[in-house]
Protein backbone atom coordinates (compact mmCIF):
# COMPACT_ATOMS: atom_id res chain seq x y z
CA UNK A 1 0.00 0.00 0.00
CA UNK A 2 2.05 3.13 -0.88
CA UNK A 3 2.38 6.03 1.61
CA UNK A 4 0.71 8.81 -0.49
CA UNK A 5 -1.80 10.99 1.26
CA UNK A 6 -5.03 11.00 1.15
CA UNK A 7 -5.41 14.58 0.08
CA UNK A 8 -3.65 16.54 -2.08
CA UNK A 9 -1.35 19.19 -0.45
CA UNK A 10 -3.03 22.71 -0.57
CA UNK A 11 -1.60 25.39 -2.64
CA UNK A 12 -1.39 29.00 -1.90
CA UNK A 13 -4.51 31.35 -3.51
CA UNK A 14 -4.00 32.18 -6.85
CA UNK A 15 -1.51 29.57 -7.65
CA UNK A 16 -3.30 28.47 -10.83
CA UNK A 17 -4.10 31.78 -12.34
CA UNK A 18 -0.25 32.88 -11.96
CA UNK A 19 1.41 29.72 -13.37
CA UNK A 20 -1.47 30.25 -16.22
CA UNK A 21 0.08 34.41 -16.33
CA UNK A 22 3.63 32.62 -16.28
CA UNK A 23 3.37 30.75 -18.70
CA UNK A 24 1.40 33.00 -21.69
CA UNK A 25 4.38 35.58 -20.43
CA UNK A 26 6.99 33.40 -21.31
CA UNK A 27 5.62 31.91 -24.16
CA UNK A 28 4.86 35.85 -25.48
CA UNK A 29 8.05 36.48 -24.95
CA UNK A 30 9.63 33.26 -26.50
CA UNK A 31 7.45 34.13 -29.94
CA UNK A 32 8.32 38.00 -29.54
CA UNK A 33 12.05 37.02 -29.62
CA UNK A 34 11.53 34.43 -32.45
CA UNK A 35 10.26 36.69 -34.67
CA UNK A 36 13.26 39.25 -33.93
CA UNK A 37 15.40 37.30 -34.28
CA UNK A 38 13.91 36.05 -37.52
CA UNK A 39 12.50 38.94 -39.53
CA UNK A 40 12.42 42.03 -37.19
CA UNK A 41 15.66 42.95 -35.16
CA UNK A 42 14.11 46.39 -33.77
CA UNK A 43 11.58 43.59 -31.95
CA UNK A 44 14.74 42.80 -29.54
CA UNK A 45 15.30 45.51 -27.91
CA UNK A 46 11.36 45.82 -26.96
CA UNK A 47 11.66 42.40 -25.82
CA UNK A 48 15.08 43.31 -23.55
CA UNK A 49 12.89 46.04 -22.05
CA UNK A 50 9.88 43.95 -21.46
CA UNK A 51 11.62 40.93 -19.94
CA UNK A 52 13.79 43.37 -17.61
CA UNK A 53 11.00 45.37 -16.19
CA UNK A 54 8.92 41.96 -15.40
CA UNK A 55 12.12 41.08 -13.56
CA UNK A 56 12.20 44.02 -11.92
CA UNK A 57 8.23 43.54 -10.88
CA UNK A 58 8.38 39.88 -9.51
CA UNK A 59 12.02 40.53 -7.48
CA UNK A 60 9.84 43.35 -5.45
CA UNK A 61 6.88 41.10 -5.29
CA UNK A 62 9.60 38.25 -4.50
CA UNK A 63 10.73 40.46 -1.38
CA UNK A 64 7.00 41.56 -0.37
CA UNK A 65 5.78 37.69 0.12
CA UNK A 66 9.57 36.92 1.87
CA UNK A 67 8.76 39.85 4.25
CA UNK A 68 5.58 38.73 4.52
CA UNK A 69 6.90 35.36 5.27
CA UNK A 70 9.16 36.46 7.80
CA UNK A 71 6.54 38.07 9.78
CA UNK A 72 5.21 34.29 10.72
CA UNK A 73 5.37 33.72 14.84
CA UNK A 74 7.05 30.68 13.99
CA UNK A 75 9.91 32.53 11.95
CA UNK A 76 10.06 34.69 14.87
CA UNK A 77 10.08 32.08 17.54
CA UNK A 78 12.98 30.03 15.65
CA UNK A 79 14.97 33.59 14.72
CA UNK A 80 14.91 34.45 18.41
CA UNK A 81 16.31 31.21 19.25
CA UNK A 82 19.39 30.94 17.10
CA UNK A 83 20.29 34.83 18.16
CA UNK A 84 19.77 33.11 22.10
CA UNK A 85 21.79 30.81 20.67
CA UNK A 86 24.28 33.27 18.93
CA UNK A 87 25.04 34.65 22.37
CA UNK A 88 25.48 31.80 24.35
CA UNK A 89 28.33 30.57 21.78
CA UNK A 90 29.94 34.21 22.50
CA UNK A 91 29.51 34.94 25.75
CA UNK A 92 31.18 31.42 26.09
CA UNK A 93 33.96 32.67 23.57
CA UNK A 94 34.29 36.13 25.78
CA UNK A 95 34.92 34.47 28.51
CA UNK A 96 37.41 32.62 27.34
CA UNK A 97 39.46 35.79 26.15
CA UNK A 98 38.68 35.55 22.37
CA UNK A 99 38.31 39.76 21.57
CA UNK A 100 36.89 39.26 18.55
CA UNK A 101 33.84 37.26 20.32
CA UNK A 102 33.92 39.85 23.19
CA UNK A 103 33.37 42.71 20.29
CA UNK A 104 30.52 40.67 18.58
CA UNK A 105 28.57 39.79 21.58
CA UNK A 106 28.44 43.85 22.44
CA UNK A 107 27.31 44.92 18.84
CA UNK A 108 24.05 41.90 18.82
CA UNK A 109 23.75 43.04 22.87
CA UNK A 110 23.44 46.36 21.81
CA UNK A 111 20.58 45.52 19.16
CA UNK A 112 17.16 45.98 19.82
CA UNK A 113 15.09 43.03 20.20
CA UNK A 114 12.57 44.29 18.10
CA UNK A 115 13.05 46.71 15.35
CA UNK A 116 12.67 47.67 12.02
CA UNK A 117 14.13 44.81 9.58
CA UNK A 118 15.66 45.20 6.11
CA UNK A 119 12.20 46.04 4.58
CA UNK A 120 10.56 47.80 7.37
CA UNK A 121 8.87 45.31 8.88
CA UNK A 122 9.25 44.82 12.41
CA UNK A 123 11.34 41.73 13.52
CA UNK A 124 11.41 40.15 16.81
Amino acid sequence: MPDTPAQKPQSYPGRRELDAANARFRRAVARAFKEGVRFDKALIPQVAAIVGEATEHLLRLASDAEAAENTSERHKKELAAEEEKLKRALRRGARRGNMQAVRLLARVQERPVTGEGPHGEGTA
